[in-house]
């Protein structure tokens, strides 16, 4: 089963779990209206706000089979997932101002129990993409190191790998380094893609995810610490623009390599 077809099964079976509580709660705050959910401060809008996340789970994610009969590719999921909780989020003020503890009317208590649970679904079905591989342990840890923006420990494994190689065929040049971090992270199972051309330059690496993208620039040097010098190089020469379209986080990171040590010297990181 490939990592998209878990994202559907788990997704298929929250609903077919979940699916008809919440339709029935949908339809007795709509049937009872009136005397119900219009009496509450800014009643229309959190009317409105459940009516918009009831038909969107039922026009495009309640089914067996999303990919591709509902989306393209698996892709347009993710992206339209992150979408969905991001308008969440962005309106679930409206129900979150009214909660009052055991004092809270029935339709704010039970709308927030059926928005967390959503949401977490929708937080772990994206998760099962990002992590959920038959790979090793180092290369999940390094994954959900960079999912979760760790990049201390990150750049720390890395390290420990470089470490580890023999001092005899380690080469003193910015184009090994660049190399071994390339093979190392794609034989590890990462979305990697190195020397990505843009209209002004070419970027040494780039990794993906769902909701991220890295973009790393290397610099070498026999003793001095040139990350900073890296990071500008993303920033001067804006590299992050090519893949605004979709709107992801992107993080540049700059990472000296240092030929006394044979390794990572130092990195400075930054969101652009």
């Amino acid at each position: 089963m490939t990592k998209i077809e878990r994202v559907e099964q788990y997704l298929h079976k929250f609903f077919t779990y979940n699916i008809f509580e919440f339709t029935d709660f949908y339809r007795a705050v709509n049937e009872q209206r009136e005397f119900g959910i219009y009496r509450l401060p800014k009643g229309d809008e959190i009317l409105n706000f459940l009516n918009n996340i009831h038909s969107n789970i039922e026009e495009n994610l309640n089914f067996e089979q999303l990919i591709p009969h509902r989306f393209a590719t698996p892709q347009n999921l993710l992206f339209y997932l992150q979408r969905f909780i991001d308008d969440i989020n962005g309106d679930r003020h409206l129900v979150d101002s009214l909660y009052d503890g055991e004092d809270t009317d029935w339709i704010i208590s039970s709308f927030v129990m059926y928005i967390e649970k959503i949401l977490s679904a929708f937080e772990y079905a994206i998760e099962i993409y990002d992590l959920e591989d038959e790979n090793v342990l180092l290369y999940q840890k390094l994954r959900y190191q960079l999912i979760k923006h760790n990049i201390d420990d990150f750049i720390t494994d890395l390290k420990s790998i470089f470490a580890n190689v023999s001092y005899e065929i380690v080469k003193q040049t910015e184009g090994y380094y660049h190399a071994n971090v390339f093979l190392i992270l794609k034989l590890l199972g990462f979305d990697i893609v190195p020397e990505e051309s843009t209209n002004i330059g070419r970027i040494d690496a780039v990794i993906r995810f769902s909701r991220k993208i890295y973009i790393m620039e290397f610099k070498f040097s026999e003793d001095s610490d040139d990350s900073q010098e890296a990071l500008d190089q993303i920033l001067v020469k804006d590299y992050a623009e090519k893949f605004r379209i979709d709107n992801p986080d992107i993080y540049g990171i700059g990472i000296s390599f240092n030929s006394k040590i044979r390794n990572i010297r130092t990195y400075k990181e930054s969101k652009l």
